[in-house]
C-alpha cells in the first residue's frame, strides 16, 4: 500500500509541529494529508496506539521518538515531549507529532498546541479518523439514539485536572449512548456510577477490541455483567465501549 505514493506539496514550513491523528490502525484509514506530512516530516515523536507500519514511509534520515503510554509504563513524560517539540522545531525541523486516532479526542493535543504557541512555534492540527468512528461503523449502529445524544468520555483522568471526575448524574439523565474511551482499567468504577446513576443494570453495551484492524474483536454483555467479560476474555486496551 502506498507503494507508488509520491507526496504533494503541503504547507509545513521548516521550524513547524503538525499534530496529527494516525488513525483507530489500519493503514487505510490514513488520511492522505496526515500521509503526506509523515513522509516530508524531520521528526516523528509519535505514540503506542500508532501503527508502527505506517512509519515505513517516513523518510529514510528521519529522526523517530517513540512517546508511547501504556498503563503504567511510558517512555517519557508529557513534559518531555513537549521540550522536544520547541527543541526541534527551533532547530529548523519539521516535526510530526503522530497521534493514534484523531488527536483533538482525549489527547493532550490542546496542551501541546498552548505550549508551542507559548514558544511562538508554528504548528497546525490535522484531523484523523477516531477510533469511536470506526467503533459504531463496525457495530452497524449510529453515535444516537432516539435522545439524539451522546456522550463521549475518557476512563482517565486529565494530567492537568486531576481531581475533576466525570459528571454521570449528567450523562445518565440524558439517556444518549456513552462511548467510553480508555475504560477498560476503571470499567468496575465506571459501572457502578453508571448503575448509582440511574442506567438499567440490563443496559446493553459492546465493546470492540483492536477496532480496523485484522485482530479486532467484538464483545456484547449486560452493564451488570461487562466486568466479568472483560475478566473472563481477558480484554486488554486499546478498546472502545459503548453503553447503549
Amino acid at each position: 500500500m502506498f507503494n507508488n505514493y509520491k507526496p504533494v506539496k503541503i504547507e509545513f514550513e521548516d521550524g513547524s509541529v503538525i499534530i496529527a491523528g494516525a488513525g483507530p490502525g489500519s493503514l487505510k484509514l490514513i488520511t492522505y494529508k496526515v500521509l503526506n506530512a509523515l513522509m516530508v516530516a524531520d521528526v516523528i515523536i509519535y505514540d503506542a496506539l500508532v501503527n508502527k507500519n505506517v512509519l515505513k514511509f517516513c523518510k529514510t534520515k528521519a529522526k523517530l521518538i517513540f512517546a508511547g503510554k501504556l498503563k503504567n509504563k511510558r517512555a517519557c513524560t508529557q513534559n518531555d515531549i513537549n521540550l522536544w517539540l520547541v527543541k526541534y522545531a527551533k532547530a529548523g525541523k519539521k516535526v510530526l507529532r503522530l497521534k493514534g486516532g484523531d488527536p483533538s479526542f482525549f489527547s493532550r493535543a490542546s496542551q501541546e498546541s498552548e505550549y508551542l504557541q507559548n514558544h511562538k512555534i508554528k504548528f497546525k492540527i490535522f484531523s484523523g479518523i477516531t477510533a469511536s468512528q470506526e467503533a459504531m461503523k463496525k457495530l452497524n449502529s449510529s453515535f444516537f439514539n432516539n435522545s439524539n445524544v451522546c456522550n463521549l468520555i475518557t476512563g482517565h483522568r486529565s494530567i492537568n485536572y486531576p481531581n475533576v471526575d466525570i459528571n454521570y448524574k449528567s450523562i445518565c439523565s440524558n439517556n444518549g449512548k456513552i462511548i467510553i474511551y480508555m475504560g477498560i482499567s476503571q470499567i468496575e468504577k465506571i459501572i457502578d456510577k453508571l448503575i448509582e446513576n440511574g442506567r438499567r443494570i440490563d443496559t446493553k453495551v459492546s465493546i470492540i477490541c483492536n477496532a480496523s484492524l485484522k485482530k479486532e474483536k467484538i464483545w456484547e454483555s449486560k452493564l451488570k455483567d461487562l466486568n466479568k467479560l472483560i475478566k473472563k476474555e481477558k480484554i486488554k486496551s486499546p478498546a472502545i465501549i459503548v453503553v447503549n
